[in-house]
């Protein structure tokens, strides 16, 4: 499924999600456990993408998203389903409350302090990804899911390109001069970078915190994307939609 760029599918993209993971559940029970990492997941599988820009994450989300059958929940749209309380609330009313609320004490912990509403809407999109990525079948790409999801249940990716080849990108994709391109790379990276250290406190670039980093300075999108689909299958065993 391909990344949502309106905010106005959030509802319909929603139920089809949903309609996914009830679709999951019912083959797991049907399958009893049987096999590697069916019904016995306690959270997952998922694909978390760190990105810079330029580094082609979005189409090779879009690649891994279609070869799946899963969701890509990008920026626009986890950030549409944190403003609205009652699309926010389906996504957390179908896990366990004790669970929600102990994330909620843990999720406090995380975030760094700071002046209202930030710090509450920071809070609200945190639960919102955690939900996400419990249920399962989603590929979550930026806002810093890797540095608090359990990474046992997931595939977390970091994709990276060299600074020029980057630049180039940028400007080809957005008729910029290589000047502005410049700057927008720049602005994009130190954006990035100062959010991840603000909130979770943490670097990065800090390889650490990805279980494959891929570099598409070298690798054709499709090659990229068939890498992290062999990691992910490495490490997750069986995926579905």
């Amino acid at each position: 499924m391909s990344s949502a760029r309106h905010p106005r599918n959030v509802e319909h993209i929603l139920d089809h999600q949903m309609l996914q993971w009830d679709l999951r559940r019912r083959i797991a029970e049907e399958d009893g456990g049987a096999g590697r990492g069916r019904a016995t997941r306690a959270e997952g599988p998922w694909i978390s993408i760190s990105k810079q820009a330029g580094a082609e994450s979005e189409g090779i989300a879009e690649i891994l998203g279609k070869s799946l059958g899963w969701q890509v929940f990008d920026r626009e749209l986890v950030e549409a389903i944190a403003r609205e309380t009652s699309t926010r609330e389906r996504v957390l009313s179908r896990l366990d409350e004790r669970a929600v609320g102990r994330f909620d004490e843990w999720l406090a912990q995380l975030i760094v302090p700071g002046q209202q509403p930030q710090v509450s809407y920071l809070q609200q999109m945190a639960r919102v990804i955690w939900a996400l990525a419990k249920h399962g079948g989603v590929i979550l790409l930026g806002r810093g899911a890797n540095w608090f999801l359990d990474a046992r249940h997931g595939l977390r990716v970091r994709i990276v390109a060299p600074h020029d080849v980057r630049v180039a990108r940028i400007a080809a994709q957005e008729a910029l001069t290589p000047k502005e391109a410049e700057r927008r790379v720049r602005s994009a990276d130190a954006s990035t970078a100062a959010f991840i250290r603000q909130v979770y406190r943490r670097d990065i670039d800090d390889p650490l915190g990805y279980d494959l980093v891929v570099n598409t300075g070298s690798l054709e999108r499709e090659v990229a994307a068939e890498a992290i689909l062999g990691a992910a299958r490495s490490k997750l065993g069986e995926l579905r939609g």
